[in-house]
């Protein structure tokens, strides 16, 4: 029997691969959807449309971040979340990092996740039998000896947040003064892959939608990870959070998280 996360692998494929011969063709072309730091191409649109036809069974409902919600009837219904280009901005300027985000939910809760790397090619996924790299069962680096020796991946303070917030800069100030580097990648799919991984130790994301974190967040936890956003109900619908990597601890970053929250 085919399980919800193999079929999520299997309808992302044919897409990924045409995301990576667009992307090394260097004439993707995009409009600006509600300012000109938010981007989105003909490919989000038709990567979005591609995987609602792949996975169109069931009586499946979609959330797409191009599509809109679509509204989940009855209890048990399958949703998908999708994010077709994780990372936009960083496919339209020719940066290899962006990803294709499937997560499937059952009763407000991720049962599966799937993080598609179309330039490396990584398949990252995870179902209730644990996380996976490329179909292995995923391997997490080993932790640094101390919190001051941690990677830290974060795109706050965005343009948005500086707007409202005029004491963001300074918080970032703090965040790089307290690790050993501070990384801004604009993918939150793949950084909280990374995180899965060990290659980031923390990952701070800040004003994020479902699609963004569905199915990243859920590899991470099932990789031995740890998703916080300080709010009460459904992670994956938390507007902020924190992602830890397995061994790692959150406690440095803690003080500042809760200030970020109340911006």
């Amino acid at each position: 029997m085919t399980t919800l996360r193999q079929t999520a692998l299997h309808a992302t494929r044919p897409a990924a691969a045409e995301l990576a011969a667009a992307f090394t063709s260097g004439t993707v072309a995009a409009n600006a959807k509600t300012n000109r730091h938010d981007l989105v191409s003909d490919w989000d649109h038709r990567v979005e449309e591609h995987l609602k036809s792949r996975l169109a069974r069931d009586g499946a409902v979609f959330w797409g971040e191009e599509t809109g919600r679509e509204p989940v009837t009855a209890p048990g219904q399958l949703e998908w979340i999708i994010d077709p280009i994780d990372g936009t901005s960083n496919f339209v300027h020719g940066y290899p990092f962006f990803a294709i985000s499937i997560a499937a939910v059952i009763d407000q809760q991720v049962v599966a996740g799937v993080v598609v790397d179309p330039v490396s090619g990584d398949e990252y996924s995870a179902d209730r039998t644990g996380a996976y790299l490329n179909e292995a069962p995923l391997q997490c680096r080993p932790a640094p000896a101390h919190v001051s020796q941690y990677n830290l991946v974060t795109s706050f303070p965005a343009a948005e947040i500086l707007q409202r917030a005029p004491q963001a800069p300074e918080l970032f100030g703090e965040l790089v003064t307290r690790f050993a580097t501070v990384r801004r990648l604009v993918s939150g799919a793949l950084e909280m892959c990374f995180a899965a991984r060990g290659i980031a130790d923390l990952v701070l994301g800040v004003d994020t939608k479902p699609w963004d974190v569905a199915a990243a967040s859920y590899i991470l936890q099932q990789a031995g990870g740890t998703y916080l956003t300080g709010t009460s109900g459904p992670a994956h619908l938390a507007a902020h959070y924190v992602a830890v990597a397995p061994g790692r601890s959150a406690e440095a970053i803690t003080d500042i998280f809760d200030q970020i929250r109340q911006m």
